[in-house]
């Protein structure tokens, strides 16, 4: 008898067994015919029936469930989806079914369909006070629905139950915000007493009172509010910062230097504070103090190898209609590290200007020096070089040759000794430069190499009003020790290297290569690098450009600190582009993107999504934004918006399911990933080798 036969005879048997009503004898015939495939589901539907008549309600929710898994298996999500729908009449109380049919309803774009099962589903975990799963049903709900400020509320009331107090808090101001958007603001005000019962000085929360102090033009109360805070804790920095921005809004500067000199005095590694106080100097013309406010952070970023972003922090400095040598000397140094030969030799060359002006001819002596190791081809500079030698006193190479030994030796430890004086005054920089210049005339020696080395090892720490003194006393000893040297006149300036003639060092060229992009209160007579009133399409262009070039990595605090200059710019830009300029906002959000900036991006986005056209990019930009940050769950949704948008069967429907697989593979849903896949692959079965995606997603279950 063959195996068909044998399957007929067996279906007779059941059916028969039927008819008779003994089901029982019925089920156990047709397991027969079971195979572990999809040829199984005529098969266990007859079952399922079977066993619903019978009052055996899990047997037939069992057999059921496994013809939706078929069903999905197979790509047919309609049929499976019937399928779990009446798995759901047959047991309603099934939150597994109800978790399974949302999920499904989800993938499919059904969003109406999830977000109901979702709800249902949080509303009886909530009554049953299994708090963590309802938390994640809630949540799931937002995703699809971030509107719902009622879920949101619930949300935050579970994550109080369940000592998330962080959480609870976020969310009550995720309400609040909506409400404030909406101009609700008693309302919004109501949502924040609660976010404030729960922990009184929450940052966000303080933030969102202001905020509707702000609109209610109340601003005695937004200043109340901080000075009660700071009564009870007067070191509360978060509070102190933000009183100083509410000065600064203001534009009392007096008052927000105040308080962002009492930050930094509390802790003076505060990279806000710092960049605060930075911009206020500089905008009252005091670039010494902004340059000891910076120089820390630039330090920092250059030992993270963020040379780019200490460069345009530097920049900030240099806006201003005077040349400042502290900020050019660090300046050089850092185009140095990266070996920027064009830069560094502008950069010197004002240094050079600079030094001339002072007549600080040894000094003059180490940069002309470098530029001609770096250009030996520009007479102009080994003919200052040659000149400035001879100003100091020093020998020329044929007359050096005819020097023996010992008077050698001789002008090698009188300089030393020099170096030493300015050493123990603490003003290594001026030993480092005299050492250089040494060096450069005596490459080979020990002793020169030895005090360099030594040199590297101890750090200034003298303040910049105790220079002048400092040097005096040098200048005394030396006069004590090796007597008068008189300086020769001012030369004049080589015709190659005066001011009309020099390569000016532009904010182009000192941000080029970075991601800062400085915007300084504009005064008479002064520039700025972006003109905002001129052409913003193109300046959106070039801070692309610009971005191109910024070292990629994780957000530090550091570069969170110098975003908000970045958000400075992006104000100014609000004032010159229209919000219906979307094209521009589009760009301005993949630039931030691009560089890491990604709030800032997903802002933008949003903004440009406002344009049906564009909305669909949009989106997906958002979302690229969120996978970078690893907010998988976030990233899926815009996906899905995005998806929601388009045509569906056509390429860019698919490119999006593509996405979404993929992003799900992040989330370790794998089953998702593979069915989306698997479209994919119906659809195109080349595209973006979706067949070795399916392949790993199988080995891997």
């Amino acid at each position: 008898m063959t195996d068909i036969e044998e399957r007929q005879q067996i279906e007779a048997r059941a059916r028969k067994l039927v008819k008779r009503g003994k089901n029982e004898e019925a089920v156990t015939e047709y397991k027969k015919l079971l195979t572990g495939g999809e040829q199984d589901i005529p098969i266990r539907n007859i079952m399922g029936d079977l066993y619903v008549k019978s009052g055996q309600r899990k047997k037939a929710v069992a057999e059921f469930e496994k013809i939706a898994s078929l069903y999905e298996e197979k790509g047919i999500y309609s049929k499976s989806i019937a399928t779990l729908k009446r798995v759901a009449r047959i047991e309603p109380e099934n939150l597994g079914v109800s978790r399974r049919l949302a999920d499904l309803y989800k993938s499919r774009g059904f969003k109406s369909e999830a977000i109901a099962e979702y709800s249902k589903l949080a509303k009886e975990l909530k009554k049953s006070k299994k708090n963590k799963e309802a938390i994640e049903m809630y949540e799931a709900v937002l995703k699809l629905n971030e509107d719902d400020m009622e879920s949101r509320e619930i949300l935050a009331e579970l994550y109080e139950k369940e000592g998330k107090i962080d959480s609870a808090i976020e969310k009550l101001n995720e309400v609040a915000e909506y409400k404030i958007s909406k101009e609700e603001l008693k309302d919004a005000h109501k949502v924040l007493q609660k976010a404030r019962d729960l922990r009184e000085d929450y940052p966000r929360t303080i933030t969102n009172i202001i905020e509707i102090y702000k609109k209610e033009d109340k601003r005695k109360e937004a200043f109340k509010l901080i000075s009660e805070i700071l009564n009870k804790d007067e070191k509360n920095l978060k509070a102190l910062y933000i009183l100083g921005k509410l000065y600064l809004e203001d534009k009392n500067n007096d008052k927000a230097k105040e308080v962002f000199l009492r930050i930094t005095a509390e802790s003076p590694k505060d990279i806000d504070a710092r960049v605060k106080l930075g911009k206020l100097f500089i905008e009252e013309g005091d670039l010494d103090r902004a340059f000891e406010y910076y120089e820390p952070v630039v330090d920092l970023l250059a030992r993270k190898k963020k040379e780019d972003k200490a460069i345009g922090l530097l920049g900030l400095i240099l806006l201003g209609r005077k040349p400042h040598i502290r900020t050019l000397e660090k300046l050089a140094d850092l185009y140095r590290s990266k070996g920027n030969k064009v830069n560094l030799e502008i950069v010197n060359r004002l240094i050079l200007r600079e030094y001339r002006k002072r007549q600080e001819k040894e000094k003059m002596l180490s940069v002309l020096g470098e530029l001609l190791n770096l250009f030996p081809e520009k007479e102009e500079y080994f003919n200052e070089y040659k000149k400035t030698k001879k100003e100091l006193g020093l020998f020329e190479e044929d007359e050096e040759a005819s020097l023996s030994v010992s008077e050698v030796e001789e002008v090698i430890e009188t300089t030393l000794a020099k170096v030493d004086l300015y050493i123990e005054q603490g003003l290594i920089k001026n030993a480092r430069r005299i050492l250089q210049n040494l060096n450069i005339k005596y490459p080979d020696d020990e002793k020169i190499n030895e005090k360099i080395k030594e040199l590297e090892a101890i750090a200034s720490e003298i303040h910049v009003e105790d220079i002048p003194s400092r040097l005096g006393e040098v200048k005394k000893r030396e006069t004590e020790l090796f007597g008068e040297h008189k300086q020769p006149p001012l030369p004049s300036e080589p015709a190659s290297l005066k001011p009309d003639s020099e390569e000016k060092l532009t904010a182009a060229d000192i941000f080029a290569e970075t991601d800062i992009i400085p915007i300084i209160s504009k005064q008479d007579g002064e520039k700025k690098y972006y003109d905002l009133a001129g052409r913003p399409d193109e300046e959106i262009e070039a801070i692309k450009d610009i971005y191109n070039y910024q070292l990629r990595g994780d957000t530090t605090i550091v570069e969170k600190a110098l975003s908000d200059i970045v958000s400075d710019f992006r104000k100014a830009l609000d004032e010159k582009v229209g919000k219906e300029d979307f094209d521009s906002h589009y760009n301005l959000a993949v630039a931030f993107m691009e560089q890491g900036l990604f709030d800032e991006a997903v802002e933008e986005a949003k903004i440009a999504s406002k344009d049906k056209n564009m909305a669909a990019d949009s989106f997906h930009v958002i979302s690229s934004c969120f996978r970078k940050k690893e907010d998988f769950k976030e990233a899926l949704k815009w996906l899905q918006k995005a998806l929601d948008l388009v045509e569906k069967d056509k390429e860019p429907a698919y490119s999006l399911k593509y996405e979404i697989a993929s992003v799900y593979e992040d989330l370790g849903e794998f089953k998702k990933a593979l069915g989306l896949y698997k479209e994919v692959k119906q659809w195109n079965k080349d595209y973006r080798k979706v067949k070795e995606k399916i392949n790993k997603i199988k080995k891997k279950t």
